[in-house]
């Protein structure tokens, strides 16, 4: 009678030895696309609480390759989301991964060289609505997002704030889309 309670209880303590994958909670990606606008941006995400995190997005202006010709700017740029994650692919490596929708504050703040006007300094902030895919693969990550709010404070010559898009140069309309790469850990 031991030996058959033993063989079957053998199983389920086997069972619970076993290492589970780890838990990948955070996330630091860079949005490659910025870099070709003068600004390069990184952005850590952390997983805090089931498919909720928050992200921070920290970018410098005038790092990249302005290829946008935005004269010279020199500032940064701030993004902060609590990001909702949707429709998940329930992969136990990642809570973070699949359909997402965030509200985002973004600020930015950089002068720039105009022809006429010398150097200009622009303070502008939006609050945005933001839908993406986040897709992550053991450590890998590569999020794709697009969004649209309102923003307020001075203008430029541009439309482009280095972090999101006026409809027009005094537009309270924003509009952000881009994608970023990553690694999860």
């Amino acid at each position: 009678m031991k030996i058959l309670v033993l063989g079957l209880l053998m199983p389920i303590v086997a069972f619970s030895q076993t290492e589970q994958p780890k838990m990948r909670k955070n996330e630091i990606k860079v949005a490659l696309l910025s870099l070709a606008s003068g600004t390069s941006k990184v952005t850590y995400e952390r997983l805090v609480y089931d498919y909720q995190s928050i992200e921070v997005t920290f970018g410098v202006i005038g790092w990249g390759f302005d290829k946008l010709k935005n004269s010279n700017p020199k500032g940064t740029a701030w993004r902060l989301a609590y990001k909702f994650i949707l429709a998940n692919e329930r992969n136990f490596n990642n809570q973070m991964c699949g359909f997402y929708i965030k509200p985002e504050l973004c600020y930015s703040t950089y002068h720039y060289n105009h022809l006429t006007e010398g150097r200009l300094k622009v303070d502008r902030m939006a609050l945005m609505g933001v839908i993406g895919y986040d897709w992550v693969r053991r450590w890998f990550v590569f999020d794709v997002y697009g969004g649209l709010g309102l923003a307020s404070g001075n203008s430029n010559f541009s439309n482009y704030h280095h972090g999101f898009i006026g409809w027009s140069c005094d537009s309270p309309t924003a509009f952000t889309a881009g994608f970023r790469v990553g690694v999860a850990f």
